[in-house]
């Protein structure tokens, strides 16, 4: 930093990182991030609705409201002129095929109770549902949607790439494949491609993704949990308006048609 501009610069430099970061990986683009091919948390999706109270728990009741699905998605699905192509009618069946693929969503994740410091572990995380064609997952430190940060934060190493089985069971390398060549491959979060919705034919797909994980060197009980990152309205024809040579929600990205999910709290004592 300069001399004179000091204050200034360390004021606007984080915020313009946070806005770009933002930016880059608003991930209720039913395409998933563009370029950002790196570490997330689920602080970056904030045009996402959460699917419960219970991640905004840190925040005023008043300010979780606004983030839940009701209060963030179908209500401006009935209200907001980014939808007034549909009639009545048209946004009711909408709304009907959105809580069909919330009901369907789940995420878990599986991990050992116990290790060693330093040693080798593997983490599982399982999703079911999204309407597609991708949805994300990381692991985080917290399941508190504003405050979770990735997993290296609390001393875990991420080693490689994950092994991703698509909702076809095969496996998919379509992510690591697009991290510069040379770069290090351990991320926290995997985009996950193929996936589709249908409430008309019942059709719900489910992922696995295996993390290699080296454990911290302190000794201590860690917990983490795996945030899942998915979409709803393109599971129903309304959902689709074509955008740019691609189909988006009505609400296009800022509709706050994308979800963000916890899985269960998974805890390993390291010894």
């Amino acid at each position: 930093m300069f001399h004179g501009t000091v204050g200034a610069m360390r004021i606007i430099a984080p915020l313009l990182s946070l806005t770009m970061l933002a930016a880059a990986v608003a991930l209720a683009d039913p395409y998933g991030p563009h370029n950002a091919v790196t570490d997330m948390a689920p602080f970056c999706a904030t045009c996402h609705s959460s699917t419960s109270l219970d991640q905004l728990r840190d925040l005023p009741a008043s300010v979780a409201a606004q983030e839940t699905i009701d209060g963030k998605h179908l209500s401006r699905i009935k209200t907001d002129p980014a939808y007034k192509d549909l009639s009545p009618k048209d946004r009711e069946a909408l709304i009907a095929a959105v809580k069909w693929v919330d009901a369907q969503a789940s995420v878990t994740i599986q991990a050992p109770s116990q290790a060693r410091r330093n040693s080798r572990i593997d983490v599982t995380v399982i999703t079911r549902g999204g309407a597609g064609p991708v949805i994300g997952v990381s692991l985080v430190d917290s399941t508190l949607r504003f405050q979770a940060r990735p997993i290296s934060s609390s001393g875990f190493k991420v080693i490689g790439p994950a092994l991703v089985l698509g909702p076809d069971g095969k496996p998919q390398a379509q992510w690591a494949e697009r991290r510069m060549r040379g770069s290090d491959m351990g991320l926290n979060t995997v985009m996950i491609t193929g996936i589709k919705g249908d409430p008309a034919t019942k059709r719900v797909d489910e992922t696995r993704t295996t993390w290699v994980l080296r454990t911290p060197p302190e000794p201590g009980t860690y917990t983490f949990a795996a945030v899942f990152f998915y979409g709803t309205e393109k599971a129903h024809p309304l959902g689709f308006l074509t955008l740019d040579g691609q189909t988006a929600s009505p609400g296009r990205t800022s509709g706050a048609s994308g979800r963000i999910m916890f899985s269960n709290v998974a805890s390993v004592s390291v010894k």
